[in-house]
């Protein structure tokens, strides 16, 4: 029971926790790597030559992604002078987007927009959520982003547009696209840095004017053993080491597009992961041998179809597989969880004033944990979702309507909707709104963990507005964003009132308010271009209501959750050599028990230079520039300056 309950605090809806998912067996990856190789040669050597016609529909891939658009929020991630993969974690960590709570490097990180929570705020990987249906987190520690994936922060509530768990806002990851008739490509990357990191990359692709094919994998590797300060008992600090903290972890990700005819695409995507992470003891807990083994295997599959410029269908299918095995204290749990998607949609446009979009949606989840009541069997659920979206455009104008109603097995989903608009100020800008109802149905450790879960757990449900103006130019654009969310019957992990367990309850309600300010300006000065972006938030979230006692906590900041953040970047480049300073600020935040975390803000510095005609890239970067000591989560120290070098080519 005492294995139980540390388990339930370390999945509970405060995100300091550090199990979540799965087991390594490098074995597999190899054979996987090899065995995607071999086809990706076949099929460039079996690919047709098509008609040279046939071309892409921009039109409609362009109407159909405003509709998760219009009126929102949103943040675009630049590019980096960075030749390897990146964390999703360190990647928004640097200009501060949003929220990153991160334990340690390498262990746990989650994400939260405008205080609302990880299990609350979906990333999506090329269309797919990747959200647990265990415990409904994502670890953005363990999810790579390599120099040409797309990355994108979209604000505000979702529920209408992406599901079940869009309360405050999604993070968005696409690949980088690849084009056809481009024949064979390829990279290598290879770098080394401080506390014993080692990575590498390689990939290849093939592409004539029918097929597209492209395999790419990385390996990482890290001691994490770096050096912070401990106080003692006598109230001194002492210098003390990281340790039990080794990080190795392996991704391989596979894409195909096959072009049969002008009407007619096939696309596939595979991911398969897996990772073998140390967990290190907070400063007041002895050493204890803690670790997490983490396995993955996504599998996607699109046919895209448009029989003219105007219409546009997308059927998809998916497959997810997330296996987790947690260690401590001499016990190991396991946690097995499986997805299955099947979506289809269809997008069109009349005239040049309306579009509109019909979709729906069937979701199977299961999952299979030691600490349900019957460790052996499946728990699951089905999904079914129907929704409608619609946009009416004229001059610079624009205005979008999204309903959507769920199904889900053995619970109530709400009907839910939200309104957008864009309206154009002429020399002083535009100003766009957003309105949205929103929900987020219990997971399935909510309901099923063993003598502790709650299956009558009524959905978390809310509204979120955003209002917003903004002034765009060509070398100049600045935004001002005010936001309210509120968020009924949220589910939380707490003691009973007789035991020290936790168990899951409908016990409070929250409301979110504040405002955000972005900016961004280019300019040339000597043959230099320069870039400078940042961004600024002032945001409250508080307890307004609770239902289970807990009245202290009324009228207070969450725990973790900042009231000030921002961050600010310099991008500066002239021929071969390009650089980026990039500083944030997270303030003062308070911990589960009320005490206050100190405010932080630290520096990063990248570099990188292209030689032979581009192709041979040398990187530099400095990280935690001005060696700033911080914690994220109170007794977790973070590590001071640190330094990587990279080397990579491309063909």
């Amino acid at each position: 029971m005492r294995t139980t309950a540390l388990i339930m605090r370390r999945f509970a809806k405060f995100e300091h926790s550090e199990n979540l998912f799965s087991q390594t067996f490098i074995s597999k990856s190899l054979g996987y790597f090899f065995f995607l190789i071999f086809a990706l040669i076949v099929g460039a050597a079996n690919a047709q030559r098509p008609d040279s016609s046939q071309h892409h529909l921009p039109e409609v891939t362009i109407r159909d992604v405003r509709f998760v658009r219009t009126g929102y929020a949103f943040w675009t991630a630049d590019s980096l002078p960075n030749n390897g993969t990146l964390s999703l974690s360190e990647r928004l960590l640097w200009e501060n987007a949003l929220d990153v709570r991160a334990n340690a490097p390498g262990t746990l990180a989650t994400l939260s927009i405008r205080g609302m929570g990880s299990s609350r705020t979906p990333v999506f990987w090329n269309g797919l959520n990747l959200q647990s249906p265990m415990h409904g987190v994502v670890d953005a520690s363990l999810l790579p982003l390599w120099p040409d994936d797309q990355l994108e922060v979209h604000y505000g509530g979702q529920s209408a547009a992406q599901s079940s768990g869009a309360m405050g806002g999604s993070v968005v990851i696409t690949q980088g696209q690849q084009r056809f008739e481009e024949g064979f490509s390829g990279f290598i990357t290879g770098a080394a840095g401080s506390f014993g990191q080692w990575d590498g990359s390689a990939g290849a692709g093939f592409s004539n004017e029918k097929f597209a094919s492209k395999i790419r994998a990385n390996w990482q590797r890290a001691d994490n053993d770096f050096s912070f300060q401990k106080q003692g008992l006598d109230g001194m600090f002492y210098q003390a080491r990281q340790v039990n903290n080794y990080l190795e972890k392996t991704d391989l990700q596979q894409f195909n597009q096959f072009k049969f005819s002008k009407k007619n695409t096939l696309k596939t995507a595979f991911w398969f992961q897996n990772a073998f992470r140390e967990i290190p003891p907070t400063t007041t807990e002895s050493t204890q041998e803690k670790w997490q083994r983490d396995r993955a295997h996504r599998t996607l599959l699109t046919w895209e179809n448009a029989p003219n410029t105007r219409i546009f269908w997308t059927t998809r299918a998916a497959w997810l597989d997330d296996y987790l095995a947690f260690h401590t204290t001499g016990d190991t749990d396991t946690s097995h969880s499986r997805q299955a998607l099947l979506s289809t949609e269809r997008s069109a446009s009349i005239g040049k004033k309306w579009a509109w979009r019909l979709g729906s949606t069937a979701l199977r989840q299961w999952a299979q944990v030691d600490g349900y009541s019957d460790s052996t069997r499946w728990f699951g659920q089905t999904r079914l979702a129907g929704y409608a979206m619609g946009e009416w455009k004229k001059g610079d104008a624009r205005f979008s309507a999204l309903f959507r109603q769920e199904w889900a097995e053995a619970q109530a989903a709400p009907f839910t909707g939200s309104l957008g608009g864009q309206i154009g100020l002429g020399r002083v800008g535009e100003t766009k709104f957003h309105f949205s109802r929103n929900f987020n149905l219990p997971t399935l450790n909510d309901r099923f963990w063993d003598k502790l879960g709650n299956p009558d757990l009524r959905p978390e449900t809310g509204y979120s507005a955003d209002l917003a103006w903004g002034l765009h130019r060509p070398k100049f654009s600045l935004e001002l964003t005010g936001f309210q969310l509120v968020l009924d019957d949220w589910i939380l992990w707490q003691p009973g009132d007789s035991t020290e367990l936790y168990r899951p309850g409908n016990l409070r309600k929250v409301w979110g308010r504040g405002v955000e300010g972005s900016g961004h300006w280019s300019f040339v000065i000597s043959h230099w271009k320069f870039q400078t972006s940042g961004r600024i938030q002032f945001s409250k979230t508080t307890n307004v209501a609770v239902y289970g006692g807990s009245e202290s906590v009324l009228g207070k900041q969450l725990p973790y959750t900042p009231r000030v953040s921002g961050g600010l970047t310099l991008r500066a480049s002239r021929g071969v050599f390009s650089a980026a300073y990039l500083q944030q600020f997270t303030g003062e935040r308070f911990d589960n028990g009320g005490k206050t975390i100190a405010a932080f803000s630290i520096g990063n510095l990248l570099t990188s230079c292209a030689l032979l005609k581009r192709r041979l890239k040398i990187d530099f970067r400095l990280e935690n520039l001005w060696n700033t000591r911080y914690e994220i989560f109170r007794y977790r120290p973070m590590p001071g300056r640190s330094w990587r070098v990279g080397l990579g080519y491309n063909w």
